[in-house]
């Protein structure tokens, strides 16, 4: 009966480290959907804004105002993919799946002994147990 509550123990494990796992994705996703939004929002309103200034005949001309739009929108941009990349497991989700490990583990040592007792005690092991008995009982008749 231990190996079956141990086998309970490791699924519960896993799905608890599973359930972990889904909702840090969830909240990554739904993380990247509303910076994705309103970082659209704000360069298109910093894009209308930045080159009407830059464009003006005092500063530095329409394509030079263009290129400095674009290398500001390509370093905000990577700094929102290295945000966005934690894949880091929470302390609960490791401790789930060490859990699930030593259970599984204790579970098929459990099923190992069971297996190990039946065939000890099955017929087989009945019939080479007596004879054992057997000779221990003769060797100490003869003394």
């Amino acid at each position: 009966m231990r190996g079956i509550e141990l086998g309970k123990v490791a699924a519960q494990a896993e799905l608890l480290r599973v359930k972990r796992i889904v909702r840090r994705t969830g909240t990554q996703v739904a993380a990247f959907v509303v910076a994705g939004l309103f970082g659209l929002f704000a360069l298109a309103f910093l894009h209308v804004l930045g080159w009407e200034a830059l464009a003006r005949p005092d500063a530095v001309g329409p394509i030079w105002a263009s290129v400095i739009i674009l290398a500001v929108d390509l370093v905000i941009a990577l700094i929102g993919l290295m945000l966005g990349r934690g894949k880091v497991a929470d302390p609960i989700e490791i401790e789930a799946r060490i859990t699930r490990d030593r259970s599984l583990t204790e579970m098929r040592n459990a099923f190992a002994l069971t297996a190990l007792t039946a065939a000890l005690t099955g017929p087989i092991g009945r019939r080479a147990g007596m004879a054992l008995v057997g000779l221990i009982r003769r060797s100490v008749r003869r003394r």
